[in-house]
């Protein structure tokens, strides 16, 4: 398969909009040749920041061994994206300290004009992801071939909103834009974080089956934001065609999935219900009959992440929403039904192994819209399929929704101005690209210049 930002763009028109009048550096990757690198320059500064995510093994462009002593502290003033790094370089490990930038591309560097800046003279160490032309002065560390080489790596398992960030204090720049007007950027915003998840899934598929790629995204958003990469990598061990041939039930698909996680209880609670002790005995009884090479490929249960987690959320309840999952695969590439199962089974009359509860579906309808919105449609334009954008469910409100409205538009805001579904993944963008970055002046620039009016939204595309 191989779509281009072209193609992608008929699907979500009013994107390159938003895009063409955003001048942050990462909604200008996205206008490279499609498949590049759709992610933004912040994934790649909280994948350094974070010991979990860093490659072990990394290498300067010359092909010398790099040993992080300290990765430096995160700067969140003007200058360097982290000070005072403390890196080995070489076979004899020469201690070097100094600052240390993070660009996509080396010509970042220039384009940013960080040779002229002062803010600069200490920088020593270059992060990029693509390899290119060195900075003269700088050790320079590319990430692709490196992050490229881990099979179970992927951008999608990092937050960025969980990292350190300031929220910068201003003076409300939508706040006297027309209401109308308004609308119309945030929807172009939400269209841009569609075409930018279609383009991911895309490129995913360039490697993998689409059927495949559905399956760990699935998986993903059962895992919500603490548990994405474990879901995920039990989505890698289990394809879906795999777990059916070994299963023919959801039941059975459970007991693989729970199996295989490493949460699966060795021995019965005194305290849990008599249904509970009799169903955990069938899954043994299916689990362990299974080949070697699954038990030997088990996740170990500190993977995953279960400290102040609701029981209705808790991993344990969550696989058995992906055993249904599973066996309906084929459905969700063609429809969005089955995605709240409720059919019969131990997991629909209990919140956790004590607690039993009145039958309930295994994942709610707001769980569901949000997976509508963020993985479904975006499959759907990456696969060449119809969608109507004006049919988007609305997503419950949430953190960042609240606080990037009040900083655009003020305390005394309508949410009218941010009703539609499509408006809500706007202020989503519009954080990751202005606020969490500082940009906010370039906003305020923006619509103090006059706007060509948005195209109306297309019907049935």
């Amino acid at each position: 398969m191989s779509l281009s930002l072209q193609t992608l763009e008929t699907v979500f028109p009013r994107s390159a909009l938003y895009r063409n009048g955003n001048t942050a550096d990462a909604v200008h990757e996205s206008s490279l040749p499609f498949g590049r690198f759709p992610w933004r320059e912040r994934h790649l500064q909280c994948l350094w920041a974070d010991s979990r995510n860093r490659p072990a093994k990394l290498t300067t462009s010359d092909g010398e061994p790099v040993t992080i002593e300290h990765p430096g502290h995160w700067n969140l003033e003007p200058g360097p994206d982290f000070l005072n790094a403390v890196l080995l370089i070489g076979q004899e490990k020469r201690r070097i300290t100094g600052d240390l930038e993070i660009h996509i591309h080396p010509n970042g560097w220039k384009q940013h004009g960080h040779a002229h800046d002062p803010n600069f003279d200490q920088v020593r160490f270059h992060i990029v992801y693509f390899q290119g032309l060195e900075i003269p002065g700088l050790i320079q560390i590319p990430l692709q071939e490196t992050l490229a080489a881990n099979p179970h790596f992927s951008f999608e398992n990092i937050d960025t909103a969980a990292f350190p960030y300031s929220i910068p204090a201003g003076d409300f720049p939508l706040h006297g834009i027309d209401p109308d007007r308004k609308t119309e950027f945030l929807e172009a915003a939400g269209e841009e974080r569609l075409l930018l998840k279609a383009e991911r899934l895309a490129l995913a598929m360039q490697s993998r089956d689409p059927e495949q790629v559905l399956w760990e995204e699935l998986m993903a958003s059962l895992g919500y934001k603490n548990n994405k990469a474990p879901f995920r990598k039990l989505a890698a061990l289990l394809p879906p065609a795999r777990l059916q041939s070994l299963a023919e039930t959801p039941d059975q698909a459970y007991a693989l999935l729970l199996g295989l996680s490493g949460l699966l209880p060795k021995n019965p609670d005194p305290q849990w219900t008599p249904a509970s002790r009799t169903f955990i005995r069938s899954v043994w009884d299916f689990w362990w009959k299974q080949a070697d090479e699954l038990h030997e490929r088990t996740l170990n249960k500190s993977d995953w992440t279960l400290a102040g987690i609701r029981p209705a959320n808790h991993p344990v309840r969550r696989l058995m929403a992906a055993a249904h999952y599973a066996f309906n695969i084929a459905d969700f590439k063609d429809n969005f039904k089955k995605l709240t199962p409720s059919a019969s089974n131990h997991w629909n009359t209990h919140i956790s192994w004590k607690t039993p509860c009145k039958p309930t579906a295994l994942v709610g309808q707001a769980r569901a819209n949000a997976i509508i919105t963020n993985i479904l449609i975006p499959f759907r334009a990456a696969t060449e399929n119809s969608f109507d954008l004006n049919q988007l469910p609305p997503e419950p409100g949430n953190s960042i929704i609240r606080q990037t409205a009040y900083t655009l538009f003020g305390p005394d805001h309508t949410a009218k101005v941010y009703k539609s579904a499509l408006a809500r993944q706007g202020l989503i963008q519009i954080f990751h690209d202005y606020i969490i970055t500082h940009r906010l002046d370039e906003l305020k620039m923006l619509f103090r210049e006059t706007q060509p009016s948005m195209p109306d939204q297309p019907q049935g595309e």
